[in-house]
């Protein structure tokens, strides 16, 4: 794609566009460092204003990121949403995204107060935990933690996780998983969610509690964290007056 400059559309608009289309096409990958202000003003012969404006837009529409000292860079494609009762391979195989698994462990503990709380169990009841690293296209986007109770799901335990859908598992065991009740609320990733998430420390990250309901009775109590700049949150509102 070349500049028209006997176009109506503005110029600024125009290198948006080929930043674009060559993000797209792979020219500028995910994570890379497109060409410096000096450099697109060297191939465009355009005002530094001009390139800054199309940058900056660029930037508010999350495409690509600023590093202060560093340059600008490609931002990662965005996990679209939060799937409310939908698992996180069923979510990322309809965004036509290729998922994968890290299972750190799957055990089975006794449960803390709060899980007791929220899944109305008690403490004498054991907890399926399942602690997961979830990945898209080869690219860590969420830390999950898992309690299920082990009377709703034993066989649970035999699930090959790495390629296995919990929620698929429980769906065909009988349950609906109708409603979830989900917190969220953003945090700094720490040394431990850097490391697990491959994200500087600092980092903001979407820290999410969800619970999901199978008509009416609580089946599983979930912590998830999510980089920050891996996801966009979708929501609608409707009003009946």
């Amino acid at each position: 794609m070349r500049l028209d400059e006997s176009s109506p559309i503005p110029l600024y608009y125009q290198l948006e566009n080929i930043i674009r289309r060559r993000i797209e096409i792979g020219e500028y990958k995910p994570g890379e460092r497109i060409p410096s202000l000096n450099q697109l003003n060297e191939e465009f012969n355009l005002s530094k204003v001009t390139i800054s404006k199309a940058v900056a837009n660029l930037i508010e529409e999350g495409i690509l990121y600023r590093e202060r000292g560093q340059g600008t860079f490609v931002s990662e494609e965005k996990v679209k949403d939060f799937s409310e009762t939908t698992g996180f391979t069923e979510t990322m195989i309809e965004e036509g995204r290729k998922p994968s698994t890290k299972v750190i462990s799957q055990d089975l503990v006794s449960p803390s107060e709060l899980i007791c709380d929220k899944l109305m169990i008690n403490d004498k009841q054991k907890v399926i935990l399942t602690v997961r690293i979830r990945i898209a296209d080869e690219i860590p986007v969420a830390f999950e933690k898992s309690y299920i109770p082990y009377a709703v799901a034993p066989k649970l335990l035999e699930l090959d996780l790495f390629k296995d859908s919990i929620y698929q598992h429980l769906r065909e065991e009988g349950y609906s998983l109708n409603k979830t009740i989900q917190e969220i609320e953003a945090i700094e990733a720490d040394k431990e969610l850097s490391d697990l998430l491959e994200v500087k420390r600092g980092k903001a990250i979407l820290k999410r509690k969800r619970l999901t309901f199978s008509n009416g009775n609580p089946v599983e109590f979930s912590f998830s964290f999510y980089p920050g700049d891996r996801y966009v949150i979708t929501t609608e509102s409707i009003s009946t007056t």
